[in-house]
């Protein structure tokens, strides 16, 4: 069985540093897709970039990190400015306890995929900043919204750590992935990256690379020009980005035989 491997680089959109490194690294690196954050800062700027390039392109459903609703203000998921909260840890309580304003966000989502649709490009997978898309709660909006936009492909993310947000993370990507059957939506075989999210360097991606298994496996990575400035994630966006474009990372692709695509190749 041949080893398939879908290697997304996720937010752009979010600012300039950020989306014109995920453009290098699809021109000069083994990137073959991104996830587009379409009430980022740079999202507007960043289509033509996108267009031209012809990468691959989901949808980074984005209601964290302060970010800027594009529906206005959401009854208990925003601050005192209006804007999403900053803090995993504020807005997992609200959604999983329903202490929020269910119509509003539900339209919010609609209106964040809707606007990277209405740019004429097409919309091959679904996830979400910090991988909030696996909370139990938005299971339903999320079908509703992939079948509505014709996406055929949600992120499960896996964590190959021990500890509460690992087991966390693994429980509710394994009800998302019960959920989803029988609504004729897939997922890759394997998810590999998320516990090395922000600094996915060489000797990292040479391990993924060097014991890839078989079948469909997306790789999430961030590469980038420094972003410290505006987002102190502690990410080392400049590293995965050196990284996905070194000759090393391209050899070994070749030496395992992995054969790089993306969600849209794939349907």
């Amino acid at each position: 069985m041949s080893k398939f491997l879908i290697v997304n680089a996720d937010d752009f959109g979010l600012c300039e540093e950020i989306s014109k490194g995920i453009i290098k690294a699809y021109h000069e690196g083994i990137v073959t897709s991104t996830s587009v954050v379409s009430n980022g800062k740079y999202f507007e700027k960043g289509i033509p970039l996108l267009k031209e390039s012809g990468i691959d392109t989901g949808i980074h459903l984005t209601f964290i990190d302060g970010e800027k609703p594009l529906c206005g203000p959401i009854d208990g998921l925003v601050d005192e400015q209006g804007l999403f909260f900053k803090k995993y840890t504020q807005v997992i309580p609200k959604i999983i306890l329903n202490r929020y304003n269910k119509k509003a966000f539900k339209n919010e989502l609609v209106a964040q995929t809707s606007m990277l649709k209405d740019s004429g490009l097409n919309i091959s997978h679904i996830d979400a900043h910090q991988h909030l898309h696996i909370l139990p709660n938005l299971r339903d909006v999320l079908i509703q919204i992939a079948k509505y936009f014709n996406i055929k492909w949600i992120r499960i993310p896996h964590s190959k750590k021990w500890g509460v947000k690992s087991i966390g993370i693994n429980l509710f990507s394994n009800i998302l992935k019960l959920g989803l059957k029988g609504y004729n939506l897939r997922y890759s075989d394997r998810c590999e990256g998320f516990d090395t999210s922000g600094f996915a360097n060489e000797t990292i991606l040479s391990q993924t690379l060097s014991t890839l298994q078989a079948g469909v496996t997306e790789l999430i990575i961030h590469p980038g020009y420094d972003a410290s400035a505006k987002y102190d994630w502690g990410y080392q966006w400049n590293d995965e980005l050196t990284a996905l474009t070194s000759k090393k990372i391209k050899m070994l692709v070749q030496k395992n035989k992995i054969t790089l695509t993306n969600y849209s190749k794939l349907i």
